[in-house]
């Protein structure tokens, strides 16, 4: 069984939770690359927040449609798509096999009265070269840093977008720098947790913001936005109920708290998130682990194999206390924030995986 490991921000550990799917830890699969790619032109293709019916056959290896079954689920998910038979309004049956020459898998969709197919392709040698052995590494490039606590951060063309616990700004690159274009505060009173939490999403224009407790939805462009207090799910992969009110944990389905979500063989020690890449097979867990007494969190890059959690690479030391690890839709890249105390500074980052040839 695949264990999504819920757990505490510097120790606060909270409950397991376990989502059913395969016996046992799932193995890399050789099309693990081709995932993202597929889920991206999916989701372009269905109405975000569409419930859909899944299926996933093989046609060399039979034994791993349950493990990409699996992760284009939970990808899907992440995308605001809800796979299930029942009152489904679309229909994906994906297909995945190679031949002499490449590795492909089809998505043939069908919504309503249309129907449309997706396809991704990579060259059968690139599953060779990308083997469990890959040299790894997890890259951090800065995005922004600023004074006020940043909650969370998205890249919109040449904009930056900003959320933080005052409101949600518009960046615009000057002369090498990065300045505000607009802003908007967020509407009415808001009781912010001990370790404020938030997140933003953007996608064909639409801009939702997840506070504790409510929502925002408008435009990315205008950043015309109307906020309520009506709880709903956030984007992490999994499914929850939102942040409780004034509270820094999500609440599950069946009532359980959690503070993020990440698919694990073994027992994280902080705030964790999945991440994939296209250079290498199989599922990776990005951690956060205290440094000693410096002040500085560390940041692990870990591979699932085998039911456990193996280090891929040596732990990337941050510039400070982290308060923010956010997986991007498609899972191959993430926002990190941190906190520089003695300074007096919040960062943010764009992470990544690459692999070194």
């Amino acid at each position: 069984m695949l264990k999504f490991a819920a757990v505490g921000l510097h120790g606060r550990v909270l409950f397991l939770l376990v989502a059913a799917t395969a016996a046992s830890a799932q193995p890399p699969s050789t099309f693990d690359d081709l995932i993202p790619e597929l889920v991206g032109k999916i989701a372009s293709a269905v109405p975000s927040g569409a419930q859909i019916a899944l299926t996933v056959t093989t046609d060399n290896d039979p034994d791993q449609a349950p493990t990409l079954q699996m992760r284009l689920t939970a990808q899907l998910a992440a995308r605001g798509l809800r796979a299930g038979d029942a009152t489904a309004s679309a229909t994906i049956a994906v297909g995945c096999g190679r031949n002499l020459r490449e590795r492909v898998c089809v998505a043939q969709i069908h919504g309503g009265d249309r129907q449309q197919v997706a396809t991704v392709a990579r060259p059968l040698d690139a599953a060779s070269s990308a083997s469990r052995f890959t040299p790894l590494a997890l890259g951090l490039r800065p995005l922004l840093s600023q004074q006020v606590q940043m909650l969370d951060v998205a890249a919109v063309g040449d904009r930056l977008l900003v959320l933080d616990v005052t409101g949600v700004t518009s960046f615009e690159q000057k002369d090498g720098e990065w300045r505000v274009a607009q802003s908007r505060a967020l509407a009415g009173s808001r009781t912010w947790p001990r370790d404020p939490r938030g997140r933003i999403r953007v996608e064909s224009g639409r801009l939702d913001i997840y506070l504790p407790g409510g929502s925002c939805t408008g435009r990315s462009d205008s950043l015309d936005i109307t906020c309520t207090d009506r709880q709903q799910a956030w984007p992490i992969g999994v499914d929850n109920r939102g942040l409780e009110p004034g509270r820094n944990y999500f609440r599950g389905a069946d009532g359980s708290v959690f503070y993020n979500a990440a698919p694990l063989g073994a027992a994280a020690n902080d705030d964790a998130i999945e991440l994939t890449t296209t250079c290498a097979p199989g599922t990776f867990v990005v951690a956060v682990s205290r440094n000693g007494s410096d002040g500085r969190d560390l940041l692990q890059l870990s591979r699932l194999a085998d039911g456990r959690l193996v280090q891929a690479t040596s732990p990337v030391v941050l510039p400070g206390v982290l308060t923010a690890l956010w997986p991007q839709a498609d899972k191959t890249s993430a926002v990190v924030i941190t906190h520089d105390v003695a300074a007096g500074r919040y960062d943010a980052f764009h992470a990544g995986i690459s692999c070194s040839r």
